[in-house]
């Protein structure tokens, strides 16, 4: 057996229609504190991301950084000396 839509008419549009009926359940055996274990600080977490993860992830990123830096400066020196040997040239007339 199909369900059946029910639709709700409001300000000329059909839209079907929605169940409220949520009801929660009981749980006697649980509280709004924690007394399991421990958990780490944000303190904690980010001290030991800094000690371990962050010096390599640090060099990585150096390395890469002066690859393109290294990898952008040499057509710039080139366009350098192209513009000084184009000034000489013309100032040459």
């Amino acid at each position: 057996m199909k369900p059946t839509i029910q639709l709700n008419e409001r300000n000329g549009r059909r839209m079907p229609k929605t169940d409220c009926n949520y009801q929660i359940g009981s749980m006697p055996s649980r509280g709004g504190r924690n007394f399991g274990s421990r958990r780490a600080s944000i303190r904690a977490i980010s001290r030991e991301y800094f000690k371990n993860e962050a010096r390599t992830t640090f060099a990585t990123e150096a390395a890469f950084f002066s690859v393109i830096v290294m990898t952008a400066a040499v057509p710039l020196i080139y366009t350098v000396t192209a513009m000084l040997h184009l000034v000489r040239s013309v100032a040459a007339f």
